[in-house]
């Protein structure tokens, strides 16, 4: 069990005594930890020392920093703590003000220590009320995020995070850095699909999502990240790469990876891929946007695919002729 911090910030030597004797079996029961300091600067140092401190106890009349000066600074540090200020009862006021400020609660002096123990107690479960908040608040942000930017099938990131994590690259341009996106693309997805079901589909897809990370585990030399773009696509980002030979060795190794049979309910399914190549600096051309990226990789794929089945291609700027001459055909029907 962790103790709970409390930090005392008063000027009175004698307090400190009388707390260390009145709270003794709390502090030797490892239930409370009292730390102590002469005034608010001294206060002010330790808490931003970063030490974790559940409770302040502050007098408000003290030299160089006074309790009322003290109170304004806590609310820049990033921790859940609740303040209570002691002064005199003729001083109500100050007391008055502090509240104001954001104390959480008020002693008089000379302190009652009964009741101090009871304002602790009360302070202290509302510091957790504060912490199971935030913690509750942090779980919900990143189950947000998870379904924002992650696959709920294979967990891998979704489109929209690859996109983000590209427009982060091209945002950050240098002459040197090249990287590769491969757009991969299963063969006989639908066959498998339509055949077997959604489930086996399903299966295949989370599988195929493993050997994928297994195949860039396998190349350290060559960082990248897998995403799942929607169906039976996926992504790779590989972050500084030497060359396009480097690029080409890590997708043959991935095919190898993806030729082999899908062990799933006691049947082997095999299944290729097509795989589409584009860097990031082809010669003279420049990406500005990260969806021109991933629309080059794609046009590489389905040439790749136009080939034959576990083939792959490296996009070349004529591809896009025959791509956007089959658009026009399409669209003029």
């Amino acid at each position: 069990m962790t103790p709970a911090k409390i930090l005392v910030v008063d000027d009175e030597v004698e307090l400190e005594r009388l707390i260390r004797q009145r709270f003794r079996k709390k502090i030797q029961a490892q239930e409370f930890d009292f730390l102590f300091a002469a005034d608010g600067v001294e206060a002010l140092r330790r808490l931003q020392s970063g030490i974790q401190v559940d409770m302040v106890l502050t007098d408000i009349n003290m030299p160089k920093m006074d309790g009322l000066t003290l109170l304004g600074q806590l609310s820049g540090l990033r921790q859940p703590l609740r303040a209570v200020v002691m002064s005199a009862y003729s001083d109500m006021s100050s007391i008055r003000r502090a509240m104001n400020q954001g104390a959480f609660d008020f002693l008089t002096k000379p302190i009652d220590f009964q009741d101090l123990e009871l304002t602790i107690q009360k302070t202290l479960q509302s510091v957790q009320a504060i912490r199971e908040q935030q913690q509750q608040l942090q779980q919900a942000q990143q189950a947000l995020m998870r379904v924002a930017y992650y696959d709920s099938l294979t967990g891998l990131p979704n489109r929209s995070w690859f996109i983000q994590r590209l427009a982060q690259l091209i945002e950050q341009p240098s002459a040197n850095r090249l990287y590769a996106v491969l757009f991969i693309d299963l063969d006989r997805f639908k066959l498998i699909n339509d055949s077997f079901g959604h489930v086996i589909g399903d299966a295949l897809l989370t599988q195929v999502a493993q050997r994928l990370q297994h195949s860039l585990q396998s190349c350290p030399q060559s960082p990248g990240v897998v995403a799942r773009l929607g169906g039976d696509e996926f992504a790779i980002l590989l972050e500084d790469v030497k060359n396009i030979a480097e690029v080409i060795v890590i997708v043959q190794q991935i095919q190898t990876q993806l030729e082999r049979p899908f062990q799933i309910e006691e049947m082997e399914i095999y299944s290729q891929a097509s795989i589409g190549i584009t860097l990031n600096s082809l010669g003279l051309k420049r990406y500005d946007r990260p969806e021109e990226l991933l629309r080059d990789a794609d046009v590489a794929m389905y040439c790749a695919k136009a080939q034959g089945k576990g083939r792959f291609q490296v996009f070349d700027p004529t591809m896009q002729i025959p791509a956007k001459s089959a658009l026009f055909v399409k669209e003029s029907r």
